[in-house]
């Protein structure tokens, strides 16, 4: 049984250019939510661009538009990035000013504001709506996302929350986007590249044009461990408002990037989500990966995250995936952290030697692991220091992107079901 949001939903994959022209015409006046997968040459793209994406001119109220590039796709550090013409983006949000709330750009970025020029279409609308609209003929950091010269015009616009890849925005587009009046929640991908470039953003100076604030939601997507530290010493800096984390598929337990929420972000954040699929390796000695050589967590032998639950005053969301979870360290979570409203751990353990083993790893679940349910007793002892109903994964109904030899697009599915979540959509 769809729900309503799927049905208003329209997913287009740009290399099924005749699937595209069908459900366009079919469903394209009605649509409100419209992802479109870029999986395709550039010729594809381009025939793309110049004949279907116009079409939703005609659509009546459009509030959500995603762009997935090719590498989130193929979950693939080598692909490259796809530029998105600039005149037909901007005047497809300029049409719908009114209702526009979520936009995402994911592995993708807007085409420099020189080549605007070479954009001509026939659609009957778009004339109509880039009339008003100007762009500079001279590249700019502060064009990122939204051409500076538009600022004025899309001020009264419904845009609420803006995703895009990190090494794609900078403080002068944030400064770009301060116009947008309702702007509030930013969200900023960062996924693994061959040349991923990681530039320090000035929180401090972007408070003069945020006096209300600007929630920040950061995705950690497929890194190394040692880009990890990286993340820690150029992103998640002092004057960030981190209010999300989401750590996917890094392959990994980092405890010094929890220890870095617990120095800085202790009032602010209020979900971590940090999930991998099941190791498939041959190599036993994956199972246990070393998390830290951090003196503290040795000496009290306490699970980073009952830390993160003791001291994060308004954490709502903790999910973890992929690794064992001793089963009193959940119930410790609820105790200390009445304001959870959203606990997912798939993988719970009754045994006491993984409770020893926390003290120098974290344990990996293996493709051969079987986890299972806690008993019936367990649950409601839990339940009784909680203010919902919480119930125990079932490993059957995990999401196909968590599950051992996934493949890079359930993936990619997932990144985009946990993107939309802090988007703010259930």
């Amino acid at each position: 049984m769809t729900t309503i949001v799927e049905r208003e939903t329209l997913k287009l994959r740009v290399k099924q250019m005749e699937k595209s022209t069908f459900l366009t015409r079919l469903f394209r006046k009605y649509t409100r939510r419209l992802h479109i997968y870029i999986d395709c040459s550039e010729p594809e793209l381009e025939n793309f661009t110049n004949y279907i994406l116009p079409q939703f001119f005609d659509t009546q109220k459009l509030i959500e538009v995603i762009f997935i590039g090719p590498s989130y796709i193929r979950q693939n550090p080598h692909t490259p990035v796809v530029k998105l013409k600039r005149k037909i983006t901007e005047s497809l949000l300029f049409k719908h000013i009114h209702c526009i709330q979520r936009l995402a750009f994911m592995g993708c970025e807007m085409s420099a504001a020189q080549n605007v020029e070479n954009e001509k279409y026939t659609h009957k609308h778009f004339e109509n709506y880039s009339r008003p609209l100007s762009f500079s003929n001279v590249s700019h950091p502060a064009d990122a996302v939204l051409s500076r010269c538009n600022a004025l015009l899309m001020m009264f616009s419904t845009l609420q929350h803006i995703s895009v890849d990190y090494d794609h925005i900078s403080t002068e587009a944030l400064e770009t986007l301060s116009h947008l009046t309702l702007f509030k929640n930013l969200t900023l991908n960062i996924a693994r590249r061959r040349k991923l470039v990681l530039k320090p953003i000035n929180w401090h100076l972007l408070d003069v044009f945020y006096p209300n604030g600007l929630d920040v939601s950061v995705n950690i997507i497929g890194l190394p461990p040692q880009k990890l530290k990286d993340v820690m010493d150029k992103v998640l800096v002092e004057g960030l408002t981190l209010v999300s984390l989401k750590v996917m598929f890094c392959e990994t337990f980092y405890a010094p990037l929890l220890r870095h929420l617990l120095n800085l972000y202790t009032t602010t954040l209020r979900e971590l989500v940090w999930v991998d699929c099941p190791d498939d390796s041959p190599d036993t000695l994956n199972r246990n990966i070393k998390t830290s050589q951090e003196e503290e967590y040795d000496v009290c032998n306490v699970n980073p995250f009952i830390l993160l639950c003791w001291h994060c005053v308004q954490l709502q969301t903790l999910v973890i995936h992929g690794y064992w979870v001793w089963q009193y360290d959940l119930e410790g979570f609820v105790r200390l952290r009445k304001s959870l409203r959203r606990l997912e751990v798939s993988a719970l353990s009754r045994g006491w030697r993984l409770a020893l083993q926390r003290r120098t790893c974290a344990r990996r679940l293996r493709l051969t692991d079987v986890p299972t349910a806690p008993s019936a007793s367990f649950v409601q002892q839990v339940n009784e220091h909680t203010d919902f109903k919480w119930k125990p994964c079932q490993w059957s109904k995990l999401h196909p992107g968590l599950r051992a030899r996934a493949t890079p697009e359930q993936r990619a599915d997932y990144v985009l079901h946990e993107a939309r979540q802090t988007l703010g959509i259930t």
